[in-house]
């Protein structure tokens, strides 16, 4: 039984959008309400998504709370039609 199984490590591929915001670079997570981020460099934007991230999910796991699942394909499409960079961060989160 699923129940039964206890997990110890979570990967999740997550869609982080990356647009140009002057004078750096605003990150963020469709699927996560409020993750917005920013950075100096598109890099930097993305590690701070990233970190954000990882501290959502072990706020959804520490609460019993789902983890949510992403947008719709057709609002991601809208948005990179404006020229932000689409990127998949591969998130692993080790449970203690």
């Amino acid at each position: 039984m699923l129940k039964d199984i206890e997990v110890r490590e979570i990967i999740l591929a997550v869609d982080v959008i990356i647009e140009p915001d002057e004078p750096g670079f605003h990150a963020y997570a469709p699927a996560f309400k409020g993750l917005h981020m920013g950075g100096d460099t598109r890099e930097e934007a993305l590690a701070n998504a990233r970190d954000a991230i990882i501290a959502y999910i072990e706020s959804y796991v520490k609460h019993g709370e789902p983890i949510p699942v992403g947008p719709s394909k057709e609002l991601k499409a809208a948005r990179l039609a404006q020229g932000a960079a689409h990127h998949v961060e591969r998130v692993t989160l080790v449970l203690p």
